[in-house]
């Protein structure tokens, strides 16, 4: 009799730990996920060793758009044994970029960057003046100081597919908890 009660408090525990898992999983895949900040391309908006929190249903069901923080999977393009990377979504498909004179403007129109490091940005090269393609965004690091990101202007479009996620809260440090 007491061997009875023990497999089944046993099976009991199973099921539970197994429905955790898989609740879990599906959560990490489909809903939203945890992430920490690695290096300085985000300054002043993020910092090296944030901790995040990135949904996952925008780009599934609704639409990424211009002013986005996401978080890209694009290790082929960082190097250095990086797989991950924050970046600030400066134009969706469709939208022409141009990098002159220090200023970006999408679609002939300078943006309005109060968020970045330093005064200007540069760009040479095929992906200073271009029009996104297609299932693709253009991504800057609000660091603009020379050498501090490595993003479209280094590496090009990233094609939708690469989204992680959108950033939508810092939880860490608590003394700058709150949306982003």
């Amino acid at each position: 009799m007491k061997n009875d009660a023990v497999k089944k408090e046993l099976i009991d525990w199973l099921v539970h730990i197994a429905l955790a898992i898989v609740v879990t999983l599906f959560i990490i895949n489909y809903i939203g996920q945890f992430t920490i900040v690695k290096g300085d391309s985000m300054l002043p908006t993020l910092k090296d060793g944030n901790v995040l929190i990135i949904e996952k249903i925008t780009q599934r069901f609704g639409r990424i758009k211009q002013g986005d923080i996401v978080v890209v999977k694009i290790p082929d393009l960082l190097g250095k044994g990086k797989t991950y990377a924050v970046k600030r979504v400066i134009a969706t498909e469709g939208q022409r970029v141009e990098i002159r004179d220090g200023k970006v403007y999408v679609d002939n129109e300078e943006l309005d960057e109060q968020y970045i490091t330093g005064n200007d940005t540069f760009a040479t090269g095929q992906f200073s003046d271009m029009v996104v393609p297609d299932n693709c965004i253009y991504v800057l690091g609000d660091n603009r100081l020379p050498g501090a990101s490595k993003d479209s202007r280094t590496f090009g479009p990233v094609d939708k597919s690469k989204i992680a996620g959108r950033v939508i809260f810092r939880i860490f440090p608590l003394s700058e908890i709150g949306r982003v």
